[in-house]
């Protein structure tokens, strides 16, 4: 009787971490389940509004392939696979390319956010000048005039375009049935390149991998060294916020690129601790900052597969 309530009273400690880990979609597309022969992820649904050239459309493709006419290959961000439509999904008579690509539909709640990685125009060694421009939509269903909100158009610069990272928050369609929509309408006549989005993730990713192991106040910000370091591949940082405050703990690479956001939220005074999985990361040194109020710290650490 004793080691059931034991057990029992674990099980209630340990709820709010598991409850709070929240995951609709995460994917960097090497390993999901695709729809054949549409190769986008099970669930999904594309649509060729403009019906020009429906075989080359979005689609989750290799770094290997390659098309006629411009010579654009996919581009994966940190892997071999991306979602991605190139240039000449508009070739066929008609040089205005509108095509959709809708995630499954999901309950949105508050908390949620729309977080990927994009490469979109020419960059410095490869077509430099090339305009693009992909739109997102928050739709109730898989449908372009299903549209419910327009987040926005991201537009490429007009040379030097690298990989970014996007965040959208959801929040304002909490309680209601939506997918996301990303929509390439470009007229390839005059711009026009490609699109590529990778390490898609829709959830609660604030609250992701973190647990507060004390809730003792503090005397003072701290950003402990990560455990085991160096570490393959996931390894544990622990960091103590003496007030409450906005919590900003991210990853960058030895160039100085952001990699991934793990917590951005308000955290009460306590100790934390974040596990952190880099599988989805090549071999190397990074870096793991801590801001909170005035509080900034840096640690290095080091993953070696």
């Amino acid at each position: 009787m004793k080691k059931i309530f034991t057990i029992l009273i674990f099980l209630v400690i340990l709820t709010p971490f598991i409850s709070a880990q929240r995951i609709v979609f995460e994917s960097d597309f090497e390993t999901l389940p695709l729809q054949l022969p549409d190769s986008i992820p099970t669930g999904w649904f594309k649509l060729d509004v403009d019906a020009n050239n429906p075989s080359i459309t979005w689609a989750v493709r290799d770094t290997s392939m390659s098309f006629n006419g411009r010579p654009t290959r996919p581009q994966a961000h940190n892997s071999a696979k991306s979602l991605e439509i190139p240039w000449y999904a508009g070739q066929g008579g008609n040089d205005i390319n509108d095509d959709w690509v809708f995630t499954t539909t999901f309950s949105a709640q508050t908390g949620d956010s729309l977080i990927f990685w994009m490469l979109i125009g020419g960059t410095a060694t490869y077509n430099p000048g090339l305009i693009d421009s992909m739109q997102l939509h928050i739709c109730f269903d898989q449908d372009p005039g299903a549209s419910i909100q327009k987040l926005g158009t991201l537009v490429s610069s007009d040379t030097s375009n690298i990989w970014r990272q996007y965040k959208f928050n959801l929040s304002s369609f909490a309680g209601q049935t939506i997918c996301v929509a990303f929509r390439y309408y470009m007229n390839t006549s005059v711009d026009g390149l490609w699109c590529n989005i990778d390490d898609v993730f829709i959830g609660n990713h604030s609250a992701i991998g973190i647990q507060q192991i004390s809730s003792e106040v503090p005397g003072t910000f701290e950003l402990k060294q990560n455990y085991p370091n160096p570490f393959n591949p996931t390894t544990n940082i622990e960091f103590s916020i003496a007030k409450t405050r906005d919590v900003n703990l991210v990853i960058y690479n030895s160039l100085g690129q952001l990699v991934q956001t793990l917590v951005n939220q308000e955290l009460k005074p306590g100790t934390y601790k974040y596990d952190f999985n880099a599988s989805g990361l090549p071999s190397g040194s990074y870096y793991y900052r801590l801001t909170a109020g005035d509080f900034v710290k840096t640690n290095k650490m080091i993953l070696v597969k």
